[in-house]
């Protein structure tokens, strides 16, 4: 089949236009302590593809590629453009589905929508066909880094003092005060704002250089007017005094525009010096007046060949522009992955420095949970909260150890308009959770199955460990500080007696079970290899559910779907299972004795073939191909919606052959879902009213049908969907494919 992997963080939403159980005989021996969950492997397993040896371009024929990438400085931090997007909406209205839309449009709502944008997508395209972008220069990185702390310490002060409020509304039984702390963590905030001074000293705005390239001197004309008459109102609105009108040349652009005078905003400021020095100290006052005098904003417009720019930046020569095409982006070879896709149809360019990269990998509740800390310290309302303290102390250490195992590498990635659209991603951050040198040992599953979806991937144990430390940690916290909630003591707080109740209704009925099944979870985990490949198809019978004529249950057919992974320990499926089953048998006895009707827990049924077991529950409808359940064997362990598939997938992985594939891979097969919908939309039209439940209902399914069937021609263009996380030669690599033909 196909390959694919994840582009959202990166690229514009209109870039995607283009384009158990028990065992009856004797368990085999355990995997040693710490041996590697996976089947065996196959000595001829073919080694993963180096990557391609190719030839490297000079920066001027990266240039030429790229366009404004060859005018960007060397050390320029982030670029995003769209290159080409006439070709893309070209290609795009060529496309059935376009005119499917079309023609719906125009029978449901009167209008057609390509005539309805025509006058604005015309004076769109003499820029949309050209190239836009967006890029950042040196500084962006520190920058960031400073706007996610500053956004973290918000975190932990609206935290911090809603806690207090809350506690000190515990201690005074009267909670009302809740409600103005967010406004008070503002206050709080500015208070300490000497903590974090440091922060507020080295901000200042990245240099950031947008613009579009025109596609004539008329339409670069118009960019330029606009974009002068909107700068023409900054004097008007800043104040004549505080505004500076400038003019600089960089990388051979000239600029005009005007610079915004810190000086001005720390005068200003200094008239209300008494109001500020309500909140700070006098000596932190001092550092802020000081360091907002130099915090100048230049705001200026400029064109340079076809490209018509708006540039914001602290100062002009930030502006990340070069003269020579040898001091550009393009001769760095940090985007060195472009050199293999010479001569082929781009349609987008995304690049972030490594440090940038770096700085998005961040925890959310760590802060959080340090801000619920300090804010119960001394408190009088919860008791004694010295255990609970240490609790949220581990969420963060807990947090930080699951991010320790990131590894972030600069970003690069291009949109090609190849076989439809191909999102290719190089570098970025491998957060650790798939182990990107194991062969896959069922990743040929998938072949020859006509599968709608397939993947396949290898975890790593640490990762996973980590993981679920981290979640073990945020609940238990959760469970304490809902445990000191409950023992609280006010009148007349009907929300807080209803969460009372339930609280005490959970601990004393529920909690040790929900321990239990969390533990069986767990226990079955620690005898299941890393490797899973999941398997969905529409291959399955219809079962007999209620209501369904005769005649679809006989001719229709149905989605299967299964995950398989080979076992390590068999013993620990057993036990999950014993563990299992008590809880879920100890929560029905306490359902049935609170609702006084007796609910008894089902137990499986089971069925052997070849030395498997699959354990399922009876239900009426349930059928052998239509089956909830979990075959197990010494060698592998299936949870499937279908008996039969999940012992067809246990005979096909005990012959599979290791493929050259590691990372993870998943595949979505369109020519599946489109036979699938065909022929249940022959058999509906076959057995008419028998199955859509009277003339009335087959009258409007005929009327329907031309539309059904042009929407199903639409989608003979779409082949497949993949995308799949790898390493090549040692570098991340991720690649999105949406394959038309």
């Amino acid at each position: 089949m196909k390959s694919f992997r994840t582009w959202w963080s990166v690229l514009p939403a209109s870039a995607l236009v283009l384009g158990s159980c028990d065992k009856k005989e004797e368990q085999a021996a355990p995997a040693a302590g710490g041996a590697v969950a996976q089947a065996p492997a196959d000595p001829a397993a073919p080694a993963e593809p180096a990557a391609p040896a190719v030839k490297a371009l000079t920066p001027g024929e990266r240039a030429a590629m790229l366009g404004i990438v060859g005018h960007l400085s060397k050390d320029t931090e982030s670029v995003m453009s769209i290159l080409d997007g006439k070709e893309a909406v070209k290609r795009l209205r060529g496309l059935k589905t376009w005119g499917f839309i079309r023609d719906i449009a125009a029978e449901e709502g009167g209008v057609d929508p390509e005539e309805e944008i025509a006058g604005g997508a015309e004076e769109a395209g003499k820029f949309l066909g050209q190239e836009i972008f967006l890029v950042t220069g040196k500084g962006t990185t520190l920058q960031t880094q400073n706007l996610i702390k500053l956004s973290e310490r918000s975190n932990y002060y609206q935290m911090r003092v809603m806690t207090q409020a809350f506690t000190a509304g515990a201690a005074a039984g009267d909670l009302s005060g809740v409600a103005m702390a967010s406004q008070a963590a503002m206050m709080e905030m500015a208070k300490e704002l000497g903590k974090e001074m440091a922060v507020i000293e080295s901000a200042v705005m990245p240099p950031v250089l947008l613009g579009v390239k025109a596609a004539d001197a008329d339409a670069l004309g118009m960019a330029q007017e606009n974009l002068t008459a909107a700068l023409e109102n900054i004097p008007s609105m800043m104040g004549e005094e505080g505004v500076e009108a400038v003019e600089f040349v960089q990388g051979g652009a000239t600029f005009k525009g005007y610079k915004l005078a810190g000086a001005t905003l720390a005068a200003s400021m200094e008239a209300g010096r008494e109001d500020i020095e309500q909140l700070l100290q006098p000596a932190d006052v001092d550092r802020l007046l000081a360091t907002m005098k130099t915090k100048n904003l230049v705001i200026a417009q400029g064109t340079l060949g076809d490209y018509a720019m708006l540039y914001v930046g602290g100062d002009e020569k930030s502006c990340p522009l070069v003269d020579k095409v040898e001091d550009s982006l393009a001769a760095n070879d940090a985007i060195s992955f472009v050199d293999a896709y010479q001569g082929k149809k781009l349609a987008g360019f995304v690049y972030g420095e490594q440090g940038l990269a770096k700085s998005f990998v961040v925890g959310s509740l760590k802060q959080v949970a340090l801000g619920i800390r300090d804010g119960l310290a001394g408190s009088e309302g919860f008791g004694d909260t010295r255990e609970l303290a240490s609790l949220l102390e581990m969420v963060g250490e807990k947090e930080d150890a699951l991010l320790g195992l990131a590894k972030t590498e600069s970003l690069g990635g291009l949109i090609v308009l190849d076989e439809g659209v191909k999102f290719e991603l190089f570098g970025g951050t491998d957060r650790g959770g798939v182990d990107h040198e194991a062969v896959h040992q069922l990743g040929g599953l998938g072949e020859g199955r006509d599968a709608l979806v397939f993947g396949s991937w290898v975890a790593t144990p640490e990762y996973s460990k980590r993981a679920r430390e981290y979640g073990e940690t945020i609940v238990e916290s959760a469970y304490a500080i809902a445990g000191k909630v409950a023992g609280l003591e006010i009148e007349d707080s009907e929300e807080l007696a209803q969460f009372q109740q339930g609280y005490a209704l959970f601990n004393e009925k529920f909690r040790a079970d929900v321990l239990g099944l969390w533990d069986a979870v767990a226990t079955a985990d620690s005898g299941l290899g890393r490797e899973a490949a999941l398997v969905i198809d529409l291959k399955g019978a219809m079962p007999p559910l209620p209501g369904v004529a005769q005649e679809l249950v006989d001719g229709g057919k149905f989605f299967r779907a299964s995950l398989i992974s080979p076992v390590t320990d068999r013993s620990k499926l057993k036990e999950s299972w014993s563990k299992l089953d008590g809880s879920l048998t100890s929560i029905f006895k306490t359902v049935s004795e609170m609702s006084g009707e007796e609910i008894p827990m089902q137990k499986p049924i089971s069925s052997e073939k070849d030395g498997l077991v699959t354990y399922f529950f009876s239900f009426p409808f349930f059928t052998e191909d239509f089956m909830p359940s979990a075959t197990v064997g010494d060698k592998w362990f299936v949870a499937s919606t279908s008996k039969l598939q999940a012992l067809d997938l246990v005979a096909a992985a005990e012959v599979a052959k290791p493929v050259a594939r590691k990372g993870t891979w998943i595949e979505v097969d369109f020519d599946v879902l489109r036979k699938f919908t065909e022929e249940w939309v022959a058999l509906l039209e076959k057995n008419g009213e028998a199955t859509l439940g009277g003339p009335e209902q087959l009258a409007s399914f005929k009327e329907e049908l031309p539309r059904i069937r042009e929407g199903l021609a639409a989608l003979e263009e779409f082949d497949s969907m993949s995308v799949s996380e790898f390493k090549e030669g040692g570098k991340l690599r991720t690649s999105l494919h949406f394959k038309l033909r």
